[in-house]
């Protein structure tokens, strides 16, 4: 993706799967995904790494996120429907 690999950790999220701060160059996971596909887990490591690339869900986001995982939309779909913890 053309960006500094961020500082990164994992903790208990109540209300997202991930998220991600560029200024800090920092992005953190929600423990719970370790319970969910593998897929999703690839797709919320790109949705916050392509923050770096741009910090919006703007056209310039859209298009990093389509281009690295063409399917994402479904995937997004299939982690959405599932509970945020077990």
């Amino acid at each position: 993706m053309g960006v500094p690999v961020p500082r990164w950790g994992i903790r208990l999220m109540k209300t997202k799967w991930g998220s991600c701060n560029p200024a800090k160059g920092l992005v953190w996971l929600n423990l719970d995904l370790a319970k969910k596909p593998l897929a999703a887990l690839d797709y919320v490591i790109l949705h916050e790494m392509a923050h770096f690339i741009s910090p919006r869900h703007d056209e310039l986001f859209l298009n990093t996120v389509d281009r690295n995982m063409p399917g994402w939309r479904q995937i997004r779909s299939d982690l959405n429907a599932l509970p945020l913890s077990d």
